[in-house]
């Protein structure tokens, strides 16, 4: 009896998500936004994926998406991605990039992402290009039109879908981690929240080693009195030696 009713409520949970699509409102979705998502478990955010401050990338073993949100209304993107080229299938590109920074949920059902400006990454590797494997700074704001949380029948577990701003479906996340594996919910590089700009601080010590490195030594009285004796004594040498020769 207890197995018919638990079926009977996940599979009324499933229609629920089903039609929950683009529903915004929390009754209509089978759980919360909160969490981790990805589309592989290669790829996730959080940890070692991307390290802004050293503009750095730690490249996952397989392509695959990952967003984080929180109840507060911080997100996290990662995304590692090849796109073919029809022209010349040897020239596979690889894009690999990191964001994270505010979300807003619209009225209309859509979802709209607000990066951190000065935090986002991002890397190419096209081997048909000039250059290649360049990291350089990622902002991008996203619009995704609608979403909705179902639970996946052949796994049983959460499953969010997101259509972007044209209609095209990002691929399956499935929740993997609540509470969210993200990086710290504030600007890492750059302006700090303070709108002062991050930098490295030359100490006091440090300045004062530089200045005193740069100025002329300076001697002692009886060193200086040493030194003049000694030339006294040289130039009295030569002279004697000259005499002795005439």
């Amino acid at each position: 009896m207890l197995r018919s009713l638990f079926i009977f409520a996940l599979a009324l949970l499933v229609e629920q998500g089903a039609r929950a699509q683009g529903d915004l409102s929390s009754t209509n979705n089978v759980t919360g936004l909160a969490g981790t998502w990805s589309s592989n478990p290669s790829v996730s955010t959080g940890g070692d994926f991307c390290i802004p401050a050293e503009m750095k990338f730690n490249y996952p073993n397989n392509t695959g998406i990952s967003y984080s949100f929180t109840d507060t209304g911080f997100f996290e993107e990662a995304q590692y991605r090849y796109t073919a080229n029809a022209s010349n299938p040897s020239c596979i590109q690889a894009t690999i990039f990191w964001q994270h920074g505010k979300f807003g949920l619209n009225d209309n059902g859509s979802i709209t992402l607000y990066p951190f400006s000065s935090d986002g990454r991002i890397q190419v590797q096209d081997p048909c290009a000039a250059t290649t494997n360049i990291i350089t700074y990622y902002n991008q704001q996203t619009l995704y039109a609608d979403w909705g949380i179902t639970i996946d029948q052949s796994t049983g577990n959460y499953r969010l879908l997101l259509n972007r701003f044209d209609g095209a479906k990002m691929p399956y996340m499935f929740l993997t981690a609540r509470p969210p594996n993200m990086m710290p919910t504030q600007v890492l590089t750059g302006a700090n929240a303070s709108g002062q700009t991050n930098s490295r601080k030359r100490s006091v010590m440090d300045i004062s080693l530089f200045k005193r490195s740069a100025a002329p030594q300076r001697r002692s009285l009886s060193a200086e009195m040493g030194i003049l004796a000694g030339l006294v004594g040289v130039i009295g040498s030569v002279l004697g030696l000259g005499l002795g020769m005439l």
